[in-house]
């Protein structure tokens, strides 16, 4: 990843906050149920511009959002104000000012960070963050979800425009780059993503690894029921708890 830089920071607000617009209310469903009594307080990790913490901060949580990315940092303390608690760390090692009852992640963070000893680091760090019998969810891209070829992508409005396509997949590693160009105002910008594939049993091992119990994954449209078959998947949720409580 070569990182997230600032004008892709607007396209992504313009053009990719859908997904974490459901996201938000799919996980925020979930916590109220599984958990009706917690504290409400919240990690986002991979927090982007801030579209899910906006959306759990209306709902009565406290928020930590934290990302590597600065020019994303930058849209979430527009979005949520100065008095946002907003870390700028890397998601494969980090620490928080204070423990949370729910972490989550959106749009695939575990495939972003390069290779499953650096997930294993994304899994413990959350688990220091997570409060004795608090939980976990997040997204993940399957191996047949990162293989399959996907149409180059463009859109534009009167003052963004974006272009995406899929570079080729690296069979030895199972990483696949994904390349973002566009400009914004005028002024051009070009990122590139980097996606790796984990089979599904290896981030539930690493979870186990952690200390996180209960494990299992779940379709995004159903993340309170567990699933027999997710490499059947192209994206699936990822959800565990944190033992103790």
């Amino acid at each position: 990843m070569t990182g997230y830089v600032g004008d892709f920071a607007t396209a992504y607000d313009r053009f990719w906050a859908p997904y974490p617009r459901r996201m938000a209310e799919t996980w925020l469903a979930f916590h109220t149920a599984v958990a009706p009594e917690a504290e409400r307080s919240l990690l986002d990790v991979g927090c982007g511009t801030g579209i899910v913490a906006e959306r759990f901060r209306a709902a009565g949580y406290s928020v930590v959002g934290l990302d590597v990315s600065a020019a994303m940092l930058d849209r979430a303390r527009e979005r949520l104000g100065d008095d946002a608690v907003l870390i700028e760390a890397d998601a494969a090692g980090f620490t928080v000012p204070r423990t949370v009852a729910f972490a989550l992640s959106t749009y695939d963070v575990p495939n972003h960070l390069g290779g499953i000893d650096r997930v294993r680091g994304y899994l413990r760090s959350v688990h220091r963050a997570v409060r004795p019998g608090g939980w976990l969810g997040f997204d993940l891209c399957t191996r047949r979800g990162l293989r399959a070829d996907l149409a180059p992508v463009t859109r534009d409005d009167e003052t963004i425009s974006v272009a995406v396509h899929r570079g080729a997949l690296d069979l030895a590693t199972d990483q696949r780059p994904l390349h973002i160009s566009g400009s914004a105002g005028g002024t051009p910008f070009a990122t590139t993503i980097t996606n790796t594939a984990y089979p599904v049993a290896d981030v539930l091992a690493a979870l186990a690894e952690a200390g996180w119990v209960d494990a299992y994954p779940a379709t995004l449209e159903d993340v309170r029921t567990p699933i027999a078959d997710p490499e059947e998947r192209d994206r699936i949720a990822v959800i565990a708890r944190r033992g103790g409580g």
